[in-house]
């Protein structure tokens, strides 16, 4: 028996970092001597201020979101290590990029592999951070919309689209909306 547990321990190590390693050479393997020319000549052309700051919003919102996701667990009586969230939000992400949409169902599964939460109740929290999230864009896509509508109309008259077209087009976005909310 102790033999098994530290059996499954050393592949629960092992999976994912070879996992990671074959990804990394598949990716390597799928791109053309000139495409990694291409990458590397970008790479040394990018400015750094610029590259570290991307960087350092990236993993504050990967931070933000494990916080976050803290916050739906704890009324739940569940109050996981903020270390673990992270990880297995970085875990979803990574996911993302071989079969998008998995990385929710894996960060379920994670959460209760590694802190023992029930996978419906990890589950519920991550469908009610993607309701909030969308949201989110629709008061963005609002916000744009008033701030800017005079760069949209702009645009939608170069293009053939007069203020009729635009009525129609913001009529049905907009029944669109009202669909998905009444399905939601």
């Amino acid at each position: 028996m102790i033999l098994g547990k530290s059996f499954k321990k050393a592949l629960q190590l092992i999976i994912p970092i070879a996992l990671g390693l074959f990804l990394v050479w598949y990716s390597y393997n799928a791109t053309t001597p000139e495409d990694r020319k291409t990458i590397v000549k970008y790479v040394s052309e990018a400015d750094l201020f610029w590259v570290g700051l991307s960087i350092s919003i990236g993993i504050l919102s990967h931070i933000s979101r494990a916080i976050r996701w803290n916050y739906l667990l704890q009324p739940l009586g569940y109050a996981p290590k903020l270390r673990n969230n992270l990880l297995i939000v970085l875990i979803a992400y990574f996911a993302n990029l071989g079969i998008p949409r998995s990385g929710e169902f894996l960060r379920a599964t994670a959460l209760t592999t590694y802190e023992n939460v029930p996978f419906e109740k990890g589950f519920g929290t991550i469908v009610t951070e993607r309701v909030v999230d969308l949201i989110m864009l629709l008061l963005v896509i609002a916000v744009a919309l008033v701030l800017q509508t005079d760069i949209i109309l702009s645009f939608l008259n170069e293009n053939g689209i007069g203020l009729i077209g635009s009525a129609v087009i913001l009529a049905v976005a907009i029944l669109g909306l009202l669909i998905a909310i009444r399905v939601i």
